[in-house]
């Protein structure tokens, strides 16, 4: 294997400036739209948990476990793959739109960059639905209490610290990327999560789902925090379609819970992940997982921000003050990992034109480049 370096100047150089001058132009959409995909159909005899015998809420059939995603496609696209944003517990994909204070988010960020983008609620959160019937079945007493779902919400306090924002509740970090000032303005973000074991399986088979539905060559697997091993697990489903992963702090039980054989076909497909500041766990399972798939032959970039010289970044990096500046390494990992192609609807370049640039991984550790095909 042969190790190099992730070349911060040319990623800013090819791609910050085109950007901000973009991003103050309105953004000429081709087509957009939403769609489910994958669910199961149930016989819920408890549709009513209130009245049993509501003749407006017949018991019987429902579709359950299915995902939600809306989609933006580009005037001006430029790269052939769709970028599918996942959001992580207690979250749904309105992280990733409009941040807390009022700018863009990744949706249309990497839209103006020239990639569609897709927003996906998993399962049993947001505009995918809940599954409601055994909530019903034990407030009606025809169930255990021990049947009603696992579940959590993220709470203002446990927010504040555990994304890292600051080392207790109300004190931010001196250099915080958070724009802490609008922190009432993201608390209505969150949303009640199922946190079954089961709900792992249910996410996975969705997202493959969406994945089947969506027509386009290939797809890149955005995930973040707990939708880490939602997306790996998901793309040992489908490797021939995932064409990269961008996976922003994983959380560090994910890897361990990665099967072996799984691990190997993801050997197949180029991962970065991208670790914020203050997070010596995280740091340390994913070079853990890094050294593991290298030694499959594989191509993983760890991308510790501080290490670049990038700071004040917590859990929350898509809705975080440099929110372009991540999106720019994250675009420039790609340029020299996934793609061979001029990024206009995944032509090759003419024989005139240079190839494009090579941009290194990290030096977070050793590892073969691999580009798609």
């Amino acid at each position: 294997m042969k190790s190099v370096f992730f070349c911060r100047a040319i990623s800013a150089a090819l791609l910050l400036a085109p950007l901000t001058a973009a991003s103050a132009e309105p953004l000429t959409i081709a087509k957009m739209g939403s769609m489910e995909a994958g669910g199961t159909v149930i016989d819920c005899q408890t549709v009513d948990g209130g009245d049993p015998n509501n003749p407006r809420q017949t018991p019987g059939r429902l579709v359950v476990n299915q995902v939600y995603a809306s989609y933006l496609y580009p005037q001006d696209q430029r790269y052939p793959y769709p970028i599918l944003f996942n959001p992580g517990g207690g979250h749904t994909a309105r992280f990733y739109d409009t941040t807390p204070d009022g700018r863009e988010g990744w949706l249309t960020l990497f839209a103006r960059a020239g990639f569609p983008t897709y927003g996906v609620d998993r399962v049993n959160t947001g505009r995918s639905g809940s599954d409601i019937c055994k909530l019903n079945a034990v407030r009606l007493g025809r169930a255990p209490v021990n049947e009603i779902p696992i579940a959590n919400r993220y709470s203002a306090e446990a927010a504040w610290v555990s994304f890292r924002w600051g080392p207790k509740f109300g004190t931010a970090y001196p250099n915080t990327q958070f724009p802490i000032d609008a922190a009432d303005a993201y608390y209505p973000q969150t949303l009640t999560t199922y946190r079954d074991p089961a709900e792992t399986q249910k996410s996975v088979a969705a997202f493959a789902a969406l994945i089947d539905k969506i027509e386009a060559p290939g797809v890149i697997i955005q995930s973040w925090s707990s939708s880490g091993l939602l997306g790996y697990l998901t793309a040992a489903e489908r490797p021939d379609k995932v064409k990269g992963i961008l996976a922003i702090e994983s959380s560090t039980s994910a890897f361990d819970d990665i099967p072996e054989a799984k691990k190997k076909i993801l050997a197949k497909i180029p991962i970065i992940i991208m670790i914020g500041d203050r997070a010596p766990d995280r740091n340390e399972s994913s070079r853990k997982f890094q050294k593991e798939m290298v030694a499959l032959g594989g191509n993983v970039t760890v991308d510790v921000l501080p290490e670049a010289g990038i700071y004040g970044n917590g859990h929350t990096l898509a809705a975080e003050k440099n929110n372009k500046q991540t999106m720019h390494r994250l675009i420039a990992w790609m340029e020299g990992n996934v793609f061979n192609t001029d990024k206009k609807a995944g032509q090759p370049p003419s024989p005139d034109e240079p190839p494009p640039p090579i941009i290194p991984n990290s030096t977070s550790g050793s590892s073969s480049r691999r580009q798609a095909k």
